[in-house]
């Protein structure tokens, strides 16, 4: 046990990027490329004017009763400091599809090195410090000194917002559900008259089971079974309540209703073979008798 969680524990876990780009290889590269592509786009249009604002503004923006100016300066840093990051990474995807190179094991190399995982501290500390910001900005007043500080806050939080939202619609674009991957409907019961037609019959050393499969219980001697059409006995209480809510076998899951539907449909053959293979037999009986009398006729006649 202690080597086992030791091995445990060693074992990295893996990155959802990875686990996303084997389960969607495609939609996977696509989407990632447009997100950091957006990304560095995002960067460098808020990083340069909010820069040349605060060198233009600097002393009169420290006037405000909240540290707007220290919060768009740190932003700025963190957006450019993730720059050549993403800018890399787009470009090592861009070069891997171009040379039709393995693209998963390109991630694995990518999501186990050192500067991922760095890079995705970088992207926590700049979520945190987002909020910070935003948390100032809804508990600052107006600053007379610095008018265009407020505005320029605000037109960070919308590229902020914006960029969430188009990375949500591009997620929704990109993993679209496919039909053919459709849910299986829900199971649906079996009527009152169905279940009624099932015939009954009582448990004996001849029934094929021995236990119940809904509630797990053996059979005793004399109970009351219900075989359902594919063969399989239960509980008569225990499978009514199962077909009410699933019209399905608990054991082979087979379409009880179907099944019926068939019986239905092959007993008129079976009984017109029963009947001709019937009339057969009489026929061939009544014409062995008529032998047998023509037979003892002609030994009488020669007898006599």
């Amino acid at each position: 046990m202690p080597a086992t969680d030791e091995t445990s524990q060693q074992t990295p876990q893996q990155d959802p990027l990875l686990s996303m780009v084997q389960s969607h290889p495609t939609e996977a590269v696509w989407f990632v490329k447009i997100v950091t592509l957006f990304g560095v786009v995002s960067g460098i249009v808020v990083s340069l004017p909010c820069s040349f604002f605060l060198s233009m503004y600097w002393t009169p923006c420290g006037l405000c009763n909240r540290p707007l100016r220290y919060w768009i300066l740190i932003h700025c840093l963190l957006q450019l400091f993730q720059l050549p990051m993403r800018l890399t990474f787009y470009l090592r995807i861009r070069q891997a599809e171009r040379q039709n190179g393995d693209i998963q094991g390109w991630f694995r190399i990518l999501t186990e090195s050192r500067g991922w995982r760095f890079s995705k501290l970088v992207s926590i500390a700049t979520y945190g410090w987002f909020i910070l910001g935003v948390v100032w900005l809804l508990n600052s007043t107006h600053c007379r000194t610095c008018p265009g500080l407020y505005r320029l806050c605000l037109s960070v939080v919308f590229v902020a917002v914006s960029r969430l939202l188009l990375t949500l619609i591009v997620f929704y674009h990109a993993f679209q559900p496919n039909p053919e991957e459709s849910p299986q409907p829900k199971p649906t019961g079996a009527s009152q008259d169905l279940i009624n037609s099932i015939p009954l019959e009582q448990f004996s050393k001849e029934t094929c089971e021995v236990s119940c499969a809904v509630c797990l219980s053996d059979f005793e001697e004399n109970e009351m079974l219900r075989r359902l059409p594919c063969g399989h006995s239960f509980h008569s209480s225990c499978v009514d309540k199962w077909l009410k809510q699933n019209k399905r076998c608990p054991l082979c899951v087979q379409d009880v209703e179907v099944l019926s539907e068939q019986r239905v449909k092959t007993k008129p053959i079976h009984d017109a073979c029963g009947s001709s293979c019937s009339q057969r037999i009489r026929a061939s009986l009544a014409s062995c008798r008529q032998v047998n009398v023509f037979r003892e006729m002609q030994s009488r006649a020669s007898l006599l």
